[in-house]
């Protein structure tokens, strides 16, 4: 059983890589403007994209940040990966902005490195909205006030 264990594929992600991606994501969503959202499923199969509509669909997010929200979207068992975002995401995203994240995914996944490539899938996604959507949010707003004892 030893040689038939060395033969074994390592798991999609393990323990640490989990621990890893969950860190990393509430890292960029502390800095992002908008939701993103990871989610791994173990057994699913068919069509990544349709299983990734669906579930950002039923992600319980408020629904004035579900336009601006993206959801990456990775299967196990198959190895095949979604990204899917909002509405308003969608249209102020370049086309270039999909089209790297999918790149880099692919990738990533065809090397066997799939924490990296969802980490920073989930890392760009953060800049990108950053980029689209806190400066605009933030643009009418007041200074700070400067801090006690500085010069005005």
């Amino acid at each position: 059983m030893g040689l038939l264990a060395a033969f074994r594929r390592r798991p999609f992600l393990t323990e640490t890589e989990r621990e890893q991606l969950a860190d990393g994501l509430a890292h960029a969503c502390r800095h992002a403007g908008a939701p993103i959202g990871l989610r791994i499923d173990e057994r699913a199969s068919g069509d990544p994209e349709a299983r990734a509509r669906l579930l950002f669909e039923e992600w319980a997010i408020p629904t004035d940040e579900r336009p601006r929200a993206i959801l990456i979207y990775a299967c196990g068992a198959t190895h095949r990966f979604a990204v899917v975002g909002g509405e308003e995401v969608r249209r102020v995203a370049p086309a270039a902005f999909w089209e790297q994240v999918h790149v880099e995914l692919q990738r990533h996944f065809d090397d066997e490195r799939y924490c990296d490539g969802l980490f920073k899938a989930v890392a760009n996604a953060a800049i990108m909205q950053r980029s689209a959507f806190a400066a605009t949010d933030c643009c009418h707003s007041q200074p700070p006030p400067p801090p006690e004892g500085s010069d005005p």
